[in-house]
């Protein structure tokens, strides 16, 4: 077969690839930003998207602000990108949604795990759910899900007893999957899905949680190229088909569960007395988008209700399940840490406290504040301006020997937020910063009260419109599960300190760095704890 009919196609498509080439490289040479202190690109195609993608940055980014200061640039293939820890720069960014949103790269990726729930819309459109969603997460609808936290911590607690007890003294399990099947039963709208016991069987819809939730554990060069070329999306791919099939059936779950809340409402309104469950999302959430206070443009479609259910569903357990990894990791590492917050846990006398009782232990404040503080579930963030503007710095900049206290920044720069490396900056908390010291919440260092953060002084829940909607919810659901937990065990880590590593992927969960291939885990031995 002659190529010569397609010689014209072929012509066309490398031209426009030339062109976006040098549309590219005009962009680059044109950069105000090029001007800013910062690292050579140790690849000209690429600069450094492939150290960006396949790894943390956090720790070169660390080792950049050392050699170049708080505020400098870098390439990622054809753009220039900002990085700061100029915390008044940070307050400007995180304050300014309209003008410093999330990239469409960012957006339309994670929009094929979870579809377009409310953190991936831009500020307009973000502002408006918001106002739906937002009373379903205030203070008083956060205190009604106590029972259902305590309710599923201690059916963990049974379960490892009942693991505990088959195994003789001790139990070796993999703490990650129980805490991560605990807070996926939390999450479920009130539904049993069959994931808190200890014969557990596979089902479609904890095989989409699972497979959406923990997909990769290494980073490889496709699902590079189609994050920084959107429209290679169009090429069809396995993980992105298993991706749809996931986001389907967990669509189909939540829709059935908001038809049943909408039935109970209506059956309500003709006199029928329908009991809402005490920690039910779904119907608060239902609730507020049939409130008389929105008009009928305000209300969301059914789709984009299923949207932010697919996202709480995926989000809302997966992080807490990581943060409470995190924090047994780091008490069974210190068993003084440990000892000393179990003994503050057992002068409540109940099993079944209060909020306000839980909100009284102050070590255990200071230990989750620490664990959050130092393992931030997602490392970094990226936003993107979306018009012309001059980013205020708290501390000036040299640009061509010149001071600036002011930088312009174009339309369609990207901007990373390095979240571990603000956290944990010596510059703010202090030579002790990568230490983990509980005691440290007793008597913070000013400078920390300068980060713009929404909790604790620390940049792992975000800060302005789109702090996390949910991080009540997160801290008070692993309050209750370290109070129930911690009372009746002891744990002691289930390998070597050093085998403990973090997955190179959006997400922070833990893994055995001698065995990356098996996923996220986290291995413990267990004991039951036995007063004296």
């Amino acid at each position: 077969m002659s190529l010569l009919p397609l010689w014209p196609l072929i012509c066309a498509v490398l031209a426009a690839a030339l062109f976006k080439l040098w549309r590219a490289c005009v962009r680059v040479q044109r950069s105000t930003l090029r001007h800013l202190p910062g690292p050579e690109s140790p690849s000209v195609p690429l600069g450094f998207a492939w150290q960006f993608w396949s790894t943390d940055p956090t720790e070169m980014h660390e080792e950049w602000v050392k050699s170049y200061g708080r505020t400098l640039s870098y390439r990622i293939l054809s753009d220039i990108c900002l990085f700061t820890m100029d915390t008044k720069a940070l307050a400007h960014i995180l304050t300014h949604d309209s003008v410093f949103q999330k990239p469409y790269k960012v957006r339309t990726y994670i929009a094929e795990l979870v579809g377009l729930g409310m953190p991936l819309f831009n500020a307009r459109e973000h502002r408006r759910q918001r106002r739906v969603v937002n009373p379903a997460f205030g203070p008083m609808q956060i205190r009604e899900f106590t029972d259902l936290f305590l309710s599923k911590a201690c059916q963990l607690r049974d379960i490892l007893s009942l693991e505990v007890a088959m195994h003789g003294s001790v139990a070796k399990l993999d703490l990650y999957t129980w805490l991560h099947r605990m807070s996926l039963d939390i999450i479920s709208f009130g539904y049993d899905i069959g994931t808190l016991n200890v014969e557990a069987r596979s089902n479609e819809l904890c095989d989409a949680f699972r497979l959406v939730a923990q997909s990769v554990t290494r980073m490889s060069v496709w699902p590079m190229l189609r994050f920084f070329f959107p429209f290679l999306r169009i090429f069809p791919e396995e993980q992105s088909r298993r991706f749809a099939k996931a986001r389907k059936v967990m669509g189909e779950f939540a829709s059935i569960r908001i038809d049943e809340k909408k039935r109970e409402m209506e059956e309500s309104k003709v006199g029928k007395h329908v009991r809402r469950r005490r920690g039910d999302f779904l119907t608060l959430l239902v609730e507020a988008n049939m409130g008389s206070n929105l008009s009928e443009g305000q209300r969301l479609s059914d789709e984009t209700i299923i949207d932010e259910c697919r996202t709480i569903l995926v989000a809302g357990h997966d992080t807490t399940a990581i943060t409470l990894s995190w924090f047994f990791y780091n008490i069974a590492l210190y068993p003084n840490i440990q000892e000393k917050l179990r003994n503050e846990l057992l002068t409540i006398s109940t099993d079944h406290p209060t909020i306000e009782e839980l909100s009284s232990l102050h070590y255990l404040d200071c230990v989750l504040r620490e664990v959050v503080r130092l393992y931030p579930v997602l490392p970094s963030s990226l936003r993107i301006a979306t018009e012309d503007t001059l980013l205020p710095l708290g501390e000036s900049v040299n640009i061509n020997g010149q001071a600036h206290d002011r930088i312009w920044v174009e339309k369609g720069t990207p901007i990373v937020i390095s979240i571990m490396a603000m956290n944990r900056d010596k510059t703010l908390w202090g030579e002790d910063a990568f230490e983990f010291k509980p005691e440290r919440w007793d008597n913070l260092p000013e400078t920390v009260s300068s980060i713009p953060g929404i909790w604790a002084n620390n940049l792992t829940f975000m800060g302005g419109q789109h702090a996390c909607l949910g991080y009540r919810f997160s801290l008070n659901e692993t309050k209750v599960a370290v109070y129930t937990l911690l009372r009746a065990f002891e744990f002691e880590l289930g390998l070597p300190a050093e085998d403990v590593g973090r997955t190179p992927t959006m997400l922070m969960r833990p893994m055995r760095l001698s065995d990356p291939d098996s996923g996220p885990q986290l291995p413990m031995l267990v004991r039951p704890y036995r007063r004296d």
